[in-house]
């Protein structure tokens, strides 16, 4: 089975935003409850704290560790297994169903691929009909 992955690159950037978000969450809470405003104002900055926090540990997660949540990359469960699964009580599936013959050039003579998605597309097709983008 192939699962999405968030790249590692992106999560550690969205951990180091939201570790910012948090103290800019904090220094809110302090302002609004050093002048005084409504409780709002302070509740606002707290639920601006939890939420950086949490999601500062979810994305370092996902950029240090090794099983990480599905959502970007491509990866196969043989390289790296999808917690998800375990999560949500289902069983790690067996890839061996799946067709693992090589496609020869002579079987994908006269036949055109997008260069982007991969998918067939039609000879007479500008744009793909899965991604749509511009066939070359």
């Amino acid at each position: 089975m192939k699962s999405i992955k968030p790249g590692r690159g992106p999560s550690m950037m969205s951990a180091i935003g939201s570790a910012a978000a948090a103290i800019f969450g904090v220094i809110w809470t302090l302002s609004a409850i050093s002048m005084g405003a409504p409780i709002f104002f302070a509740l606002f900055g707290v639920v601006f704290v939890l939420m950086g926090i949490g999601q500062a540990v979810y994305n370092y997660k996902n950029a240090t560790g090794e099983n990480r949540f599905s959502e970007y990359d491509i990866t196969s469960s043989s390289e790296e297994p999808d917690p998800l699964n375990d999560y949500f009580g289902r069983s790690r599936r067996d890839d061996s169903h799946i067709s693992q013959r090589k496609e020869t050039p002579a079987d994908t003579a006269g036949r055109r691929f997008c260069p982007y998605c991969g998918s067939e597309a039609e000879r007479e097709h500008l744009y793909c009909s899965k991604c749509g983008k511009k066939l070359s």
